[in-house]
């Protein structure tokens, strides 16, 4: 017994249950706020403390985890109650498969209206997950390895500066940019930025994934464009030759040990490498822009991951009053406090950003519109051809035209083998 200790029962307390409820949740999140699943820990901690009758098994999972595990759960209505997943279809397909329960059954328009990006999980006016954060993903600079390298500070905003920048870089030593593709996340991330700023709208992207009239000719057109540059960026010795050989997380750590000038990455990265680099010696900037479509000057800040309930799950009401109680603003604030990570939700005080990277980050994250075009394809469509095609590219043992016959077999193989996500995928995409 605690003396002088009184627990206070907060919002969503089931206390006084006479049976335990436990709440097994497969939780995702490190790999884009570092620091994440101990706030977790940290929030399940007392949320049981105040709620007796409440247990929260958490069970964070891996990149390489996330989907597949989730799948196999799904066929067997068997496993987590909580689940995270990418948002949009690696959220929405299982949804209209049947292994979700829709969020806003159960918490208020009044809370589910604090919430940024829902549209990212929305579909026939439900939404189907909760966003914990929201990440933007900029392109991240070494000022002093730039000074180095006789550049301004300054982020480079056109792809033609962008490459004189890692021309000069690479005349003085330095490698140009770190990433990892080992586990075709740096070509995805690729994919999502660069292939989205050749298009003008998604539904480019969706109607040419579902083989609608012309727009696939089209959509193979535009991904031979983007992996032509990538792979200009290979050729040209402008990233760590070793990239084929790490992961994504790995080949970031290039960026905090000094070992090279830029990376793609997100804003919690950001911040936790400006810890090692210095500050002072940190820049940030949006991709630089490439392609001409009417996407190209959007953003990328997105959900991410996603938190939501599944089908089969005994107690949908105490998961949603766990999943509701995380977006209290005490909660929210120390999400932000302890990982750097802006939540996502509108309650968040950002008077709160006193940091000026932080403040600078979060200034490019709100500044416009935001597309993050992963979520919009099919998860299998994402490992199968998205990963691998850009894995062609980076190894140098594919060509921008072999990656666009991969796109290709691999859709073609998708509608064959899955007849039913295939048209739920269309149905989806004409409604979206």
């Amino acid at each position: 017994m605690m003396l002088g200790f009184v627990t206070l029962p907060i919002a969503g307390s089931v206390s006084g249950a006479s049976t335990k409820t436990t709440i097994t949740y497969w939780f995702w999140g490190e790999s884009d706020i570092p620091g994440i699943t101990k706030w977790m820990q940290q929030r399940i901690a007392t949320y049981e403390a105040a709620n007796p009758g409440v247990k929260v098994d958490l069970v964070p999972q891996s990149n390489t985890t996330i989907i597949p595990s989730f799948t196999l759960a799904a066929q067997s209505k068997t496993g987590p109650d909580l689940d995270t997943q990418w948002a949009t279809l690696p959220t929405i397909l299982p949804a209209l498969g049947g292994a979700v329960t829709p969020i806003s059954n159960f918490v208020s328009k009044a809370d589910t209206a604090h919430w940024l990006n829902t549209n990212e999980n929305t579909y026939q006016g439900k939404i189907y997950a909760m966003p914990l954060y929201m990440i933007g993903v900029p392109l991240v600079f070494n000022k002093k390895l730039f000074k180095e390298a006789g550049l301004a500070p300054v982020a480079p905003a056109t792809w033609a500066e962008f490459l004189a920048d890692c021309k000069a870089l690479k005349a003085k030593g330095i490698t140009p940019i770190g990433m990892g593709n080992k586990d075709g996340y740096f070509g995805a991330w690729m994919f999502a930025i660069y292939e989205k700023q050749m298009l003008n709208s998604i539904s480019q992207l969706t109607e040419g994934v579902a083989g609608k009239g012309g727009a696939e000719t089209k959509l193979m057109a535009s991904l031979k464009s983007m992996y032509t540059s990538f792979q200009g960026l290979i050729k040209s010795g402008y990233v760590n030759s070793n990239v084929e050989s790490l992961t994504l997380d790995q080949g970031w750590q290039l960026f905090p040990e000094g070992k090279a000038a830029m990376s793609f990455t997100t804003d919690g990265n950001v911040l936790s490498w400006a810890k090692t680099v210095g500050e002072a010696n940190v820049g940030v900037g949006k991709p630089p822009i490439l392609g001409k479509g009417a996407l190209a000057s959007t953003y990328d800040v997105t959900q991410s991951s996603d938190e939501f309930i599944t089908s089969w799950s005994k107690n949908p009401k105490a998961d949603a009053k766990f999943l509701e109680w995380l977006h209290e603003p005490v909660n929210m604030v120390a999400l932000n406090k302890e990982t750097g990570a802006f939540p996502a939700d509108n309650q968040f005080p950002v008077s709160d950003i006193t940091d000026p990277l932080a403040r600078a980050l979060d200034t490019l994250d709100t500044s416009g519109t935001s597309v993050w075009l992963e979520n919009y394809i099919p998860p299998q469509i994402d490992s199968d051809a998205d990963l691998p095609a850009g894995q062609l590219i980076t190894s140098g043992s594919g060509s921008p035209a072999a990656a666009v016959a991969l796109w290709q077999q691999q859709l073609s193989l998708w509608r064959t083998q899955q007849p039913t996500q295939f048209k739920q995928f269309s149905t989806w995409a004409a409604a979206s």
